[in-house]
């Protein structure tokens, strides 16, 4: 067993970190994009805390929306439901929603946390079917972005917001203004942080 352990921090951990940075190591850019048509969970503004127990996790407090949303799994895989005791399930798709309401793209460094919630699982709210709940990934790599924080670069630190990486949330701009025929951008960054 040992001698196992040993092969694996010698050889195989640092051949798995090298292909990490060459090809990616998580589905933050990969996946192909699709035009999904339901309930969806929106969470391009959610403030998230960490999950006790499991630092590589966050549960995000995100909005329930309905409409055209991109994910980067089968829309098949994405559809909503509920269970027989009734718990509503939807899932964390993307759309220009709350950047055509107003809010503010804001970029932050590298090494500070955010989370990936794109196509998670989320309880909708009992109480209030408008909220979803999502468990999300953590991530601490790559330059970010979200419209969470209000443009308050402070907060990139410690608000663990739901975010994107930069060049991955350009993709899903251009994606979804070709898909839904939108001519003029409604994107808009804060003041400091113009891509």
């Amino acid at each position: 067993m040992k001698q196992l352990k040993s092969i694996l921090i010698s050889f195989v951990l640092p051949i798995a970190a090298v292909c990490c940075v060459v090809f990616g190591c998580d589905s933050l850019n990969s996946g192909k994009m699709n035009l999904c048509k339901h309930q969806y969970a929106l969470c391009t503004s959610a403030q998230c805390v960490p999950q006790p127990g499991d630092p590589t996790k966050a549960i995000c407090f995100c909005d329930v929306e309905e409409g055209p949303s991109m994910g980067t799994v089968s829309c098949d895989g994405l559809q909503p439901g509920t269970d027989s005791n009734g718990v509503r399930t939807v899932y964390s798709t993307y759309s220009l929603k709350q950047y055509v309401e107003g809010k503010k793209g804001m970029k932050c460094p590298e090494g500070t946390p955010w989370t990936w919630c794109l196509n998670k699982r989320c309880t909708v709210d009992p109480a209030d079917p408008k909220k979803a709940i999502c468990t999300c990934d953590v991530v601490r790599t790559q330059e970010w972005m979200t419209l969470g924080g209000n443009c308050d670069t402070s907060t990139c630190a410690t608000g663990y917001w739901s975010g994107a990486p930069v060049s991955t949330n350009a993709d899903g701009n251009v994606f979804l203004m070709k898909a839904l025929g939108i001519e003029t951008s409604p994107v808009k960054w804060c003041p400091a942080t113009t891509p």
